[in-house]
């Protein structure tokens, strides 16, 4: 009952910021120029993401560990992972810094994330040539792109299947590809889970960053050919991820 009460808690909290972003977003609007506000937005989204999930862990819904930390520690990263809770970007994004986003253009009209989409200004994924300009444009100013290439969580009890939209991306901005392996069993955040109710056990989250892989190097073993290289990068992403959480 008590985690559960902590859980409508700290969700409530993370609603009621939206109240707080509409202003913040007029007053960045009118006092920064353009080309630094996402970079504001990012960071004030940041510090509000380490607190929501400092308060998850302080008031005992959610435990959190995180290996191989210091290979989120850079600039221009591309972050792949999967997809297993409600709550995944809001962990990475308050654990990379500079976090930006693939987003569905129907996140900023969602009731919960519209307020962080809107502010942080991620990138729609949904615009073809200009989606792949705005993620070259934004790792080239320093922000690091998270995606998850399922397109949506996994449902409850399966393993990860990815989409090759995310390593066709990766392998056309031609950036070193960091792995990311999220795993929460029982956490009632997976799709169709109840989350404002508590699992039985506290929710355990594990996130392993695994070794980077080299675009630019595996994209040559297929002489330059976008599609096969895709389809052989999203078949080792999803080999290498369903490994790791077998394993766990």
């Amino acid at each position: 009952m008590w985690r559960t009460a902590a859980t409508l808690l700290c969700f409530a909290v993370f609603m009621s910021a939206s109240v707080l972003a509409l202003p913040l977003a007029v007053l960045l609007r009118f006092l920064v120029n353009a080309r630094r506000r996402g970079r504001v937005g990012k960071a004030v989204v940041r510090v509000f993401f380490r607190f929501f999930v400092g308060l998850m862990r302080a008031l005992g819904v959610l435990d959190l560990e995180v290996r191989g930390l210091e290979r989120l520690n850079g600039e221009g990263l591309f972050v792949v992972a999967n997809h297993p809770t409600l709550i995944d970007f809001v962990v990475l994004a308050s654990i990379v810094s500079r976090a930006d986003c693939l987003v569905k253009s129907s996140l900023r009209t969602h009731w919960a994330m519209r307020w962080p989409v809107g502010l942080a200004d991620y990138i729609p994924n949904d615009r073809g040539e200009e989606t792949l300009s705005l993620c070259r444009s934004s790792l080239d100013s320093g922000n690091s792109i998270v995606i998850f290439p399922e397109g949506t969580r996994t449902p409850a009890g399966s393993l990860p299947h990815l989409k090759r939209g995310a390593a066709q991306l990766a392998l056309r901005c031609g950036r070193v590809l960091t792995q990311v392996v999220i795993s929460c069993p029982s956490s009632n955040l997976e799709k169709g889970g109840t989350w404002w109710l508590a699992p039985p056990e506290k929710a355990r989250m594990r996130v392993e960053v695994l070794e980077t892989e080299e675009c630019a190097v595996f994209l040559a073993r297929y002489d330059g050919e976008a599609n096969p290289a895709a389809r052989a990068l999203t078949a080792l992403l999803e080999r290498r991820f369903n490994e790791v959480l077998q394993r766990g």
